[in-house]
């Protein structure tokens, strides 16, 4: 693959993203407009969905992706294998998301909304087998095609839903929709059916070649685990309309996160970093320190401007009920922080080798998460909501910043003294001024600092050593 080729490719990636979160953003704000309870269920029912659809995956991605960039003389053969091991799965696990609502005590109607979902991102993880295929083969505008015209229907019926006051149950019907059609137009584009042909010996045979993966895949279980379990406590110590309170708060920390992480820092530079650590050591920690620097940089001016503003975000974009999620975001705003700068350092662990090393990481996280959430959320279910989920990934990006710091070097003392003086400095200007002059005065000199340090440490060209 040619250098010049990954614009025009992760474009296609990025506006089938970018379409989806656009209508994805819209019906979101209609729904809470709508009604904060129904939101709060359909916040609930994903955060299932999005554990469904990471044990669905079993780190199957990772081994399709690597078997097919080394040219696998039989894709059709494996995407076979892999399609029927991950349906496999699905079934148990659906079962499983049952049982657990019938614990859980849940209405029938919720139990209804939970699994519609959850089925449908379980469907998406299935699906997400071919989408590699396509990525593999360079053909991201097929995958395009796919995503953008499913998106706009699936989500599309949701938002149609919601403007016509349906039951909560047909508004929840969007998800399957979405999932079911990316389904049948890969199916069409792949013109044979991937679940054909498949017995004992390829299943053996495919589980044999996975063990490698099984690492990432306790990783990401754990990862998505400590970012959603949070929810399913709150549902069972507050309210629908807390819960859809928190989904709105934390709906724009990891919009910003999200972007950061996936776009530039997992398909732009840790593919450069991984081949830099295994020809250039030296060049790897130079872009290395670059990076965390510019992460640094960019990370808190957002932080500073969403914990100041959310007051006025929340409320001007989903209504006025939503006040009572401005302590939730402003709770949340450091996991902006902790999401750019603990992604760094595992993409830079990975590309070390330090898997193993990185996963005690996260298994850490999740038992402290189940901790917090147990003591924390009984006694303030919003707040501690937001707060167990803050103090694990600050915990867990201690331990993953602080490796890479002790190996790497990116900040030197000099420039975490100046970090801290002016976060210091902006937080004082901030306080002290707003006592005597209006809010936006104060907050324009809170932020000029932040954005000096940004411009000093403005971000590196992402492809400067790829050209050289």
């Amino acid at each position: 693959m040619r250098i010049k080729d990954i614009p025009k490719r992760l474009g296609f990636i990025l506006g089938a993203q970018w379409t989806r979160d656009l209508t994805w953003t819209v019906f979101t704000i209609t729904l809470a407009r709508h009604s904060q309870d129904i939101l709060g269920q359909i916040v609930l029912a994903l955060t299932y969905g999005y554990l469904v659809k990471t044990l669905v995956d079993v780190g199957l991605n990772d081994y399709l992706s690597a078997s097919f960039a080394r040219g696998d003389s039989r894709p059709k053969e494996l995407l076979s294998e892999v399609t029927w091991l991950k349906f496999l799965v699905f079934l148990p696990v659906m079962l499983l998301v049952f049982l657990v609502t019938q614990t859980q005590g849940y209405t029938q109607e919720l139990t209804l909304i939970v699994l519609a979902i959850a089925a449908g991102l379980g469907l998406d993880a299935i699906c997400d087998s071919f989408f590699v295929l396509c990525q593999a083969r360079g053909r991201q505008d097929v995958e395009m095609r796919i995503r953008i015209p499913s998106a706009l229907i699936g989500i599309g019926f949701g938002i149609m839903c919601v403007l016509l006051a349906c039951p909560p149950i047909c508004i929840a019907l969007y998800k399957p929709i979405e999932s079911l059609l990316c389904l049948i137009f890969a199916l069409k584009s792949l013109a044979h059916n991937p679940l054909k042909r498949f017995g004992l010996k390829e299943f053996y045979d495919l589980t044999r070649k996975m063990r490698a993966g099984l690492i990432f895949t306790l990783m990401a279980f754990c990862a998505m685990f400590y970012n959603k379990i949070n929810v399913i406590f709150l549902k069972q110590y507050g309210t629908d309309a807390l819960v859809g309170g928190y989904g709105v708060a934390w709906e724009t920390i990891e919009g910003v996160s999200t972007l950061v992480s996936g776009a530039l820092l997992g398909k732009v530079l840790f593919p450069l970093l991984t081949k830099l650590y295994t020809q250039d050591v030296g060049e790897f920690k130079k872009l290395a320190a670059r990076t965390a620097k510019a992460l640094w940089g960019a990370a808190l001016p957002l932080i500073f401007l969403l914990y100041v503003e959310s007051d006025r975000f929340l409320t001007l974009v989903y209504g006025a009920n939503f006040a009572v999620a401005v302590p939730a975001q402003q709770l949340l705003t450091p996991c902006i922080a902790t999401a750019f700068l603990h992604n760094l350092a595992a993409y830079v662990m990975i590309g070390m080798g330090q898997h193993v090393l990185l996963c005690i990481f996260y298994v850490c996280g999740l038992l402290l998460n189940i901790g917090l959430c147990f003591f924390l959320i009984p006694l303030l279910p919003l707040e501690g909501a937001a707060l167990s989920l803050t103090l694990t990934k600050v915990a867990v990006a201690i331990g993953t910043i602080g490796y890479f710091q002790a190996k790497v070097r990116p900040l030197k003392l000099f420039d975490w003294l100046l970090l801290i003086s002016i976060a210091l400095v902006s937080f004082g200007l901030y306080s002290f001024l707003s006592l005597y002059f209006s809010r936006e005065v104060a907050e324009i000199a809170g932020l000029c600092p932040l954005l000096g340090l940004f411009w000093a440490w403005r971000p590196p060209a992402p492809f400067e050593h790829a050209k050289s």
